[in-house]
């Protein structure tokens, strides 16, 4: 039986949803996990079922699977609700980011994306009140070491005031001048979870999920896969020229780049030549090999942290970057250490990180000496 690790799991899942079945996946235990570990698992065995009703795998085509695909999308969907309502009836504006915003305006079904938390922007100045209303009124409890994160339950609430986290690492606003007036400006008035809410224009929510694809290295497939229908959609309605204004705009034509041409590649996804024309940033020859390695389905350690310090416009903040990256501030000290000793648990844990980043360089110089 095939032994799979991220890298073939990445490429029979891609031929898997271009209906290109390999025979191996039937069966196979290894990729069904790591496909409930990427959250692609519903959307994987949907389109598994579809072209193979008549496969003996009661295992995997059991009609509970689908029940609990959708329990747990329901459960998600009604405290989505319940948020939307509270900020409503508190005069609060808030942008439901990601979540249950992405599924309902892409997905077929809602039940095929899962999330697992409730992320929503606002405003700087309704800040104390968001908070209040996340404890008071929503019964949200504070996580002590996460300032901005609530929990009810196994359900966590997010708030955010910038959408690329730049009031957490400061090093991110000289990459991008996306902020959550953007969101707020290029939005219209429509339903989400069955609320009044803001739903966000394609001239700015495909930078923006290309910035968080980026922000976390590409590690999960169904990111890629959001942009590959939201780009499927903007092909559909002809906003191509819109959104590329939006990409230039924010300066994030580097994880456009890289997630448009994944997706065309191996996704089915049609991506007119101009926007890769215009999106594609110079490469050395370094970041050829990894944009290779991207296309090859790899994931590479530390992707991101290598093309944000490409993108910083100065020497000067690329080492305020790395030096940011390295030993953050405290509170980003605190969610590294993961509990304990601060001090002790972070240091401990950067230097296991460093090691294994030291490692990676050194086998891919290798790896460029011999080629």
């Amino acid at each position: 039986m095939k032994q799979y690790n991220f890298w073939s799991y990445r490429e029979s899942a891609c031929k898997l949803l271009q209906g290109n079945i390999p025979e191996h996946v039937l069966s196979n235990t290894d990729f069904w996990t790591l496909a409930q570990a990427d959250a692609m698992f519903p959307l994987l065995w949907t389109s598994l079922t579809e072209t193979q009703k008549d496969t003996a795998r009661p295992w995997l085509l059991n009609p509970m699977n689908e029940r609990v695909f959708v329990a747990d999308a329901l459960r998600l969907k009604h405290a989505t609700s319940r948020v939307l309502r509270a900020y409503h009836d508190a005069n609060i504006p808030i942008i439901c980011m990601r979540g249950l915003a992405v599924s309902e305006q892409l997905y077929p079904k809602s039940y095929l994306r899962p999330h697992t938390d409730i992320d929503i922007l606002f405003d700087k100045k309704h800040l104390l009140m968001a908070k209040q209303v996340a404890g008071s009124v929503l019964h949200y409890r504070p996580i002590n070491a996460y300032p901005m994160l609530f929990k009810l339950g196994d359900i966590p609430l997010d708030l955010h005031i910038e959408p690329i986290g730049s009031e957490r690492i400061q090093a991110w606003k000289h990459i991008t001048p996306l902020h959550a007036d953007d969101f707020f400006k290029f939005s219209q008035d429509g339903k989400i979870a069955g609320e009044d809410a803001k739903i966000v224009d394609p001239r700015v929510m495909l930078p923006y999920l290309c910035f968080h694809a980026l922000k976390h290295s590409f590690e999960r497939l169904i990111w890629l896969y959001d942009i590959a229908l939201l780009a499927k959609k903007i092909e559909e309605q002809s906003q191509w020229d819109e959104v590329l204004e939006g990409i230039v705009e924010y300066r994030l034509e580097r994880p456009c780049f890289y997630a448009l041409s994944y997706v065309e590649a191996h996704m089915n996804t049609p991506i007119p030549a101009f926007i890769l024309e215009q999106t594609q940033p110079k490469m050395g020859f370094i970041e050829k090999r990894l944009f290779k390695r991207f296309m090859n389905h790899e994931i590479i350690p530390y992707m991101a942290e290598r093309l944000f310090a490409r993108m910083l416009p100065s020497v000067r903040l690329r080492i305020s970057f790395w030096r940011e990256t390295i030993y953050p501030r405290e509170e980003i000290r605190a969610q590294v250490a993961g509990g304990g000793c601060v001090k002790c648990n972070f240091i401990r844990t950067r230097l296991k990180q460093i090691t294994r980043a030291l490692w990676a360089m050194s086998r891919e110089i290798i790896q460029i000496i011999r080629a």
